[in-house]
């Protein structure tokens, strides 16, 4: 296949100097700016938001959502890599090297239903 649909994209960034997980909030909000802006490329949606943390023992935590529609702005893709946040339940002192935040189960545009609420 010359041009294969896309399966996933993501952006990710490490710190120069390992963070609390508190500390990694101004992070997701710029790679989530980031990912919508590379989303919009795509002509199908993704109904699947992905958290990605790096421990600086280079464990790797994933966190993920999947609604039965995609994120229909920047603000709302934010807010799930947020939520997604939250859902990370490991010791307070535990630091981060390396923050990401994905979408991924694209599917077609009529393929997807009305936007329910978030985490119901």
């Amino acid at each position: 296949m010359p041009d294969p649909p896309t399966q996933s994209i993501s952006v990710e960034d490490t710190f120069q100097e390992d963070v609390l997980l508190r500390e990694t909030e101004p992070m997701i909000r710029r790679l989530a700016e980031k990912l919508w802006s590379a989303s919009r490329q795509e002509t199908r949606i993704a109904r699947t938001v992905v958290l990605k943390l790096k421990t600086s023992e280079f464990k790797i935590l994933t966190r993920s959502h999947t609604g039965s529609s995609a994120p229909f702005s920047c603000d709302e893709l934010t807010e799930i890599a947020l939520k997604l946040r939250e859902r990370v339940t490991v010791d307070p002192d535990q630091r981060y090297r390396l923050v990401g935040v994905g979408l991924s189960n694209f599917r077609e545009a009529q393929q997807i239903g009305p936007q329910p609420p978030i985490f119901e």
